[in-house]
């Protein structure tokens, strides 16, 4: 039997082709696919900065660290007097401290516009002794200083009056001073536990500084 050659001849193994595909999708289609997927990363985060980032309110905790502090200041005996006084000083600067500092430099321009605005004016003068009478010893606690103001007599001769002496200053004695820090721990206690009244007043003045009316400026012709 005549043998003829085969005409499909075994010449090895196919090369592979590359495939114009990237897991199953054409380069084209991934590309838009990674496109909307990172627009849709962008829009998300700014939605919610732009809606769902809230104010916190520290009103409460504020009040709370206060409070502690007050508490603990209050329970204490002699010897730990002093330093939860101390404590409790720095608690009110740690929470309060920028806004002590603002009203403290308001409070006296201020009162001097209301006494402006009321139109009313107070004699402060000495008053006029007679007689050799003397007015009252006046002490002022500060800090941990006494003052003492002397006394105004008036010359008896003359009626007129003389003026007072320097005030002097003191050191406290140790029972001097632990019924001053008392005093003005029991003081603070009295006014900072009123917690729905505080609160109210912690949360208007953050309110007041964070949404404040927009100013109005003049339009510039």
């Amino acid at each position: 039997m005549t043998q003829y050659p085969s005409e499909f001849q075994n010449g090895g193994g196919f090369d592979p082709v590359t495939p114009d595909v990237f897991f199953s999708l054409p380069p084209m289609l991934l590309a838009a696919f990674l496109l909307l997927l990172a627009l849709a990363i962008v829009l998300t985060w700014f939605a919610r900065d732009l809606f769902g980032r809230k104010d916190p309110d520290a009103a409460d905790d504020i009040w709370t660290a206060i409070s502690a502090a007050c508490q603990s200041a209050m329970a204490a005996n002699s010897d730990q007097l002093l330093a939860r006084a101390k404590a409790l000083r720095e608690a009110i600067n740690a929470r309060l401290g920028p806004v002590l500092t603002l009203t403290d430099g308001l409070n006296k321009p201020l009162t001097a516009l209301d006494k402006a605005i009321k139109g009313k004016s107070q004699d402060e003068r000495a008053t006029t002794t007679t007689g050799g009478s003397c007015a009252p010893h006046l002490t002022v606690l500060q800090n941990s200083r006494i003052v003492l103001k002397g006394d105004s007599a008036g010359d008896p001769a003359t009626g007129s009056a003389r003026s007072s002496p320097p005030a002097t200053v003191r050191d406290m004695t140790d029972a001097e001073r632990a019924s001053a820090l008392r005093s003005a721990i029991g003081a603070f206690h009295d006014h900072w536990s009123d917690k729905t009244l505080r609160l109210g007043e912690l949360r208007k003045a953050r309110h007041t500084l964070c949404h404040t009316a927009p100013v109005e400026r003049p339009a510039h012709h």
